[in-house]
């Protein structure tokens, strides 16, 4: 046997390694894209949740109503596409309180709870980790604004 015939039978392999290396570097690279898309969704659930609360806040400063101010956070969650339920359960909160902080400087504050839902719960339920995701992650995020009720009541 010379050489050459030598270096041809160890080619002869099945490749079983290679489609082996496929499928995990594939799934690797599918379980990493997925967190990639879970994460960009929250950052962009978050920066939504950061206008609402901001226009809730201005309309509680200029109406002092706190209904309208949860109608102003509603719309802004709607014009942005986010859920608002989820199985007949409410997926967001607001809550409002006026404070007044340092010498006599009132304003409203408004914080907006939402539990924002994670496209893929059950990305890990492939690699043998079944629902290890939650199906919803609680964001709050906090605004406030000068409360003008207070300078324009009598």
């Amino acid at each position: 046997m010379d050489l050459h015939q030598m270096k041809r039978g160890r080619r002869a392999g099945t490749g079983l390694s290679t489609l082996y290396a496929g499928l995990v570097s594939t799934a690797a690279g599918l379980v990493v894209l997925g967190l990639l898309i879970i994460f960009t969704s929250l950052i962009h659930v978050r920066s939504v949740l950061v206008t609402a609360a901001d226009n809730g806040a201005r309309v509680a400063a200029i109406t002092g109503n706190t209904q309208v101010a949860q109608q102003a956070v509603a719309d802004t969650l709607t014009e942005a596409g986010l859920p608002q339920s989820y199985g007949g359960q409410s997926l967001w909160s607001m809550s409002s309180t006026s404070v007044t902080s340092g010498a006599a400087v009132p304003e409203v504050q408004v914080a907006v709870h939402y539990n924002a839902p994670i496209l893929f719960p059950d990305l890990f339920a492939a690699l043998g980790h079944p629902n290890s995701l939650p199906l919803t992650i609680p964001i709050t995020v906090t605004a406030s604004d000068v409360n003008e009720t207070y300078f324009t009541s009598s």
